[in-house]
């Protein structure tokens, strides 16, 4: 029965971090931060101070079944996948994708199977970051007006700086990823490049060698939306 109860424990603590927030929903900021903030009764489980990040006691960890993985060099076959729009039928099938500015330098000279890109509209880059694709689709059935078309881009494999795609988390005021530092986890911005299915270059951000959460990314951001944002309490 002793081994029984630590397994409740340890459930009752997993489970602690899956309904936080107050109510607050995943996309609600914690850009804002507070010096050091516990859970209560359950300080001991997991606490969270600027500049360090979470730190989670090593039960909970377990129960959580953290998994991470190391930021290294991976031959990385490169394809960029865009949503386009269908804004012209005649005299040729044409639509337009919002990219930024390293994806439409990487796009250039490069054609899908089925998409032929037109030109390159830069025109806002400077205030946005982002540029304007616009594309001649050949495709039977031919698109209707208005509908979104998704048109990859398969450009040459090449060894980059790469995570796995699961580390990422997106949300409302970025792109983050979790870096383990020493016995914390500190939420980092992350600026991505190309992707394969598995995994993504990274641009800036983690370092060669540094070590990333791949799951659970999410419990984790829910944990410290409800340690900044929560005060350490639940309703």
């Amino acid at each position: 029965m002793k081994g029984l109860g630590i397994t409740i424990a340890l459930t009752v603590a997993s489970a602690s971090l899956l309904f936080t927030g107050c109510g607050k929903k995943v996309s609600d900021e914690a850009d804002h931060n507070h010096s050091e903030h516990e859970e209560g009764e359950g300080s001991a489980e997991i606490s969270y101070k600027e500049g360090q990040g979470l730190t989670i006691n090593p039960e909970v960890l377990k129960a959580l079944g953290i998994k991470t993985a190391e930021a290294e060099e991976r031959l990385l076959e490169n394809s960029i996948r865009v949503m386009a729009h269908v804004f012209a039928l005649s005299p040729q099938v044409l639509a337009s994708a919002t990219v930024s500015v390293e994806e439409a330098a990487r796009l250039e000279d490069h054609s899908s199977k089925d998409a032929k890109l037109v030109r390159i509209d830069r025109s806002t880059a400077s205030t946005t970051h982002q540029v304007e694709l616009v594309v001649a689709l050949d495709r039977n059935p031919k698109p209707v007006l208005g509908e979104f078309v998704e048109v990859t881009f398969n450009l040459n494999a090449s060894k980059v700086l790469s995570i796995p795609v699961s580390a990422l988390l997106e949300s409302a005021s970025g792109t983050f990823v979790y870096v383990m530092k020493g016995q914390s986890y500190l939420r980092t911005p992350v600026k991505t490049g190309a992707r394969s299915s598995e995994y993504v270059e990274i641009l800036d951000g983690p370092h060669l060698g540094d070590v990333v959460v791949t799951a659970p990314v999410e419990q984790l951001w829910l944990s410290e939306l409800r340690l900044t944002k929560g005060g350490g309490h639940s309703h």
